[in-house]
């Protein structure tokens, strides 16, 4: 029986992800759009800013979800759901107990 297992480790994780698609991700779930355009009205407009040599640059941050923000893993988590439903499920698996088990997910340091 052919089992594969596949290991992925995404470092700086809350940096990469796009908030476009966080926000396409909550809509596919079910989240209700009044939530869904409170998300995008708090990640609008939303700048850094850095001071090389005393001199003030603001940078647009258009990815990621903030860090230390108690929502932050649970939008990732909501993405990375979202990526897992799209995949194509259908034939793969071993059957186990009668039922066909195509994937297990385990997310760690959320």
């Amino acid at each position: 029986m052919p089992l594969s297992l596949t290991f992925i480790d995404l470092k700086r994780a809350f940096d990469t992800v796009d908030t476009e698609t966080v926000s396409e991700a909550l809509g596919n779930q079910g989240v209700p759009t009044q939530y869904i355009r409170i998300f995008r009205e708090l990640y609008s407009n939303f700048t850094t800013r850095i001071s090389p040599f005393y001199d003030d640059i603001t940078i647009d941050v258009r990815r990621g979800v903030r860090r230390g923000d108690t929502v932050s893993p649970k939008l990732f988590t909501a993405t990375l759901e979202d990526v897992m439903r799209r995949l194509e499920w259908d034939n793969m698996g071993v059957r186990v107990d009668g039922r066909l088990l195509h994937h297990l997910r385990f997310a760690d340091d959320i």
